[in-house]
Order: structure tokens, then C-alpha cells, then sequence
């Protein structure tokens, strides 16, 4: 029962659901990932202690690349996954309330790859264990 893992499992299957493919690392050289693609990458939580219960925030981030040609469609992957932390996320064990005034979206172009331009798009997520 570990709360960040349960919301990082939910998150990835309902990005999973809209139908793109997803991953939970940056894809290898040797995986031959098609674009777009989505990571759901980094969590971060803050433990908010109460006298008879566990609470915390938790930031998600989820990163969508496509090729450089292809802005519009990671704008709108984007907004489609942002959708995701708007609600309430239920997992096994916990109940996750979306904030969705916290979340937060950019977008830069990449040219960390030689002879190559990327977009990449990030979404933050921002949830409430209740």
C-alpha cells in the first residue's frame, strides 16, 4: 500500500485509456519507440500528518515527445492528459482528488539527440490523498 505507486499505476493506465502509448521510463535506443509516446516520469509527494490519519500531495509528471514537425499534436495530447488530474482517481487502496488549479503544462523543443528536433510536452499533475 504505497500511495505514490497506486496514483502512478492509475495515472498510467488512464493515460493508457486515451490511447496513447505509454512507458514508465524513457524508451531505449533498442525499444525502437515510435512517436508520440508518453512517460509517466517523476512523483514527488509532501506527507501532511494528521492526529488520526496520513495525508499528502502528490505532483505526477507525464512527458509526451513527438517529432519536431508535430507541436499541435503534442498541445493536444497535452490538454488531453491534463483532463486526467481534474477528477477523482480511486485505486485499490486510496482516493486521489485532482487540483486541477495547480497543475501546470510546457512545452520546449529538444535538440539533445544529433541531426534531430523534438518536441517535448510536460504535464504536471497535482493530487490530494483524502
Amino acid at each position: 500500500m504505497i500511495p505514490e505507486q497506486e496514483l502512478f499505476d492509475a495515472v498510467f493506465s488512464r493515460a493508457q485509456e486515451l490511447g496513447y502509448t505509454v512507458y514508465d521510463h524513457l524508451p531505449l535506443e533498442s525499444e525502437n519507440a515510435p512517436y508520440p509516446f508518453v512517460n509517466v516520469g517523476d512523483v514527488n509527494s509532501t506527507i501532511s500528518p494528521y492526529k488520526d490519519a496520513y495525508g499528502a500531495r502528490i505532483d505526477i509528471t507525464l512527458n509526451v515527445w513527438d517529432t519536431g514537425e508535430n507541436r499541435y499534436n503534442v498541445a493536444k495530447m497535452m490538454n488531453a492528459l491534463s483532463a486526467i488530474g481534474q477528477g477523482v482517481l480511486l485505486s485499490e487502496n486510496f482516493r486521489f482528488v485532482g487540483r486541477p488549479s495547480l497543475n501546470s503544462n510546457q512545452i520546449i523543443t529538444d535538440t539533445s539527440v544529433p541531426d534531430t528536433v523534438l518536441m517535448h510536452g510536460m504535464v504536471s499533475l497535482v493530487f490530494q490523498l483524502s
